[in-house]
Protein backbone atom coordinates (compact mmCIF):
# COMPACT_ATOMS: atom_id res chain seq x y z
CA UNK A 1 0.00 0.00 0.00
CA UNK A 2 1.44 3.00 -1.28
CA UNK A 3 -0.50 6.32 0.11
CA UNK A 4 -0.23 9.62 -0.71
CA UNK A 5 0.73 12.50 1.95
CA UNK A 6 -2.64 14.36 2.00
CA UNK A 7 -3.84 11.42 3.24
CA UNK A 8 -1.59 11.77 6.84
CA UNK A 9 -2.88 15.01 7.30
CA UNK A 10 -5.38 15.28 10.39
CA UNK A 11 -4.05 11.58 11.88
CA UNK A 12 -2.69 11.77 15.33
CA UNK A 13 0.79 10.40 16.25
CA UNK A 14 0.05 7.25 18.14
CA UNK A 15 4.37 6.33 18.32
CA UNK A 16 7.64 6.97 16.93
CA UNK A 17 11.03 5.64 16.65
CA UNK A 18 14.31 6.46 15.28
CA UNK A 19 17.77 5.08 14.04
CA UNK A 20 20.59 7.06 12.43
CA UNK A 21 19.47 6.02 8.67
CA UNK A 22 15.57 5.95 9.76
CA UNK A 23 12.49 7.62 11.44
CA UNK A 24 9.34 5.34 11.97
CA UNK A 25 6.06 7.55 12.95
CA UNK A 26 3.12 5.09 13.50
CA UNK A 27 -0.18 7.44 13.09
CA UNK A 28 -3.67 6.40 13.94
CA UNK A 29 -5.68 4.42 11.08
CA UNK A 30 -2.71 1.69 11.29
CA UNK A 31 -1.07 3.89 8.92
CA UNK A 32 2.75 4.65 8.93
CA UNK A 33 5.53 7.52 7.57
CA UNK A 34 8.55 6.22 6.90
CA UNK A 35 11.59 8.64 6.24
CA UNK A 36 14.72 6.94 4.90
CA UNK A 37 18.27 8.51 4.69
CA UNK A 38 19.51 7.24 0.96
CA UNK A 39 22.54 8.17 -0.85
CA UNK A 40 22.81 7.63 -5.06
CA UNK A 41 26.06 9.23 -6.66
CA UNK A 42 25.46 12.72 -6.97
CA UNK A 43 22.79 13.64 -3.86
CA UNK A 44 21.88 12.62 -0.16
CA UNK A 45 18.03 12.56 0.16
CA UNK A 46 15.12 11.71 2.70
CA UNK A 47 12.77 8.92 1.25
CA UNK A 48 9.21 9.58 2.35
CA UNK A 49 6.64 7.20 2.48
CA UNK A 50 3.00 6.53 3.63
CA UNK A 51 2.77 2.69 4.26
CA UNK A 52 1.02 0.78 6.19
CA UNK A 53 1.64 0.67 10.15
CA UNK A 54 2.86 -3.19 10.43
CA UNK A 55 5.34 -2.19 7.62
CA UNK A 56 7.11 0.02 9.56
CA UNK A 57 11.28 -0.40 11.39
CA UNK A 58 10.07 -1.00 15.04
CA UNK A 59 13.85 -1.55 16.12
CA UNK A 60 15.47 2.20 17.40
CA UNK A 61 19.24 2.18 17.09
CA UNK A 62 20.81 2.81 20.55
CA UNK A 63 23.54 4.98 19.13
CA UNK A 64 21.01 7.20 18.15
CA UNK A 65 18.35 7.33 20.65
CA UNK A 66 15.43 9.79 20.54
CA UNK A 67 12.64 9.52 23.26
CA UNK A 68 9.72 10.45 21.03
CA UNK A 69 7.03 10.13 23.62
CA UNK A 70 6.72 14.45 23.39
CA UNK A 71 5.55 13.97 19.91
CA UNK A 72 2.16 11.40 21.07
CA UNK A 73 -1.43 12.80 20.45
CA UNK A 74 0.37 15.28 18.40
CA UNK A 75 -2.24 15.96 14.82
CA UNK A 76 -0.07 16.27 11.84
CA UNK A 77 -1.40 19.70 10.12
CA UNK A 78 0.71 19.61 7.08
CA UNK A 79 3.58 17.78 5.77
CA UNK A 80 6.54 19.85 3.34
CA UNK A 81 8.80 18.01 1.44
CA UNK A 82 12.09 18.49 -0.58
CA UNK A 83 14.56 16.09 -1.92
CA UNK A 84 16.71 16.51 1.71
CA UNK A 85 14.02 18.04 4.13
CA UNK A 86 10.56 17.66 5.65
CA UNK A 87 8.81 19.55 7.51
CA UNK A 88 5.97 18.04 9.89
CA UNK A 89 3.66 20.80 11.40
CA UNK A 90 2.32 18.86 14.42
CA UNK A 91 -0.32 20.81 16.07
CA UNK A 92 0.69 20.38 20.10
CA UNK A 93 4.21 21.22 19.46
CA UNK A 94 4.79 22.94 16.36
CA UNK A 95 7.33 21.94 13.54
CA UNK A 96 9.71 19.06 13.03
CA UNK A 97 12.10 18.90 10.80
CA UNK A 98 14.13 16.14 9.37
CA UNK A 99 17.13 16.59 6.90
CA UNK A 100 19.50 14.64 5.77
CA UNK A 101 23.26 15.04 5.99
CA UNK A 102 26.68 13.37 5.46
CA UNK A 103 29.04 11.98 8.13
CA UNK A 104 31.83 10.02 7.14
CA UNK A 105 30.63 9.55 3.33
CA UNK A 106 27.22 8.08 4.83
CA UNK A 107 23.94 9.63 4.83
CA UNK A 108 21.80 9.65 8.13
CA UNK A 109 19.07 12.07 9.73
CA UNK A 110 18.62 14.86 11.92
CA UNK A 111 15.90 16.22 13.81
CA UNK A 112 15.41 19.73 15.04
CA UNK A 113 14.20 19.55 17.50
CA UNK A 114 15.10 16.31 19.07
CA UNK A 115 13.15 16.94 21.87
CA UNK A 116 9.87 18.77 23.26
CA UNK A 117 10.42 22.42 23.02
CA UNK A 118 11.03 24.52 26.39
CA UNK A 119 8.04 26.87 26.98
CA UNK A 120 9.26 30.46 27.32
Amino acid sequence: MSLDLASIQGLKIVSANSSLKNLSIRLENEIGLSLDAIADEDEIMVRLSVVKAEELASDSDAVCSVDWNWIYGSTVTSVKASSSVVRLQLSEVGPLTISVNLWQGSPFLSFQPFRAPVAR
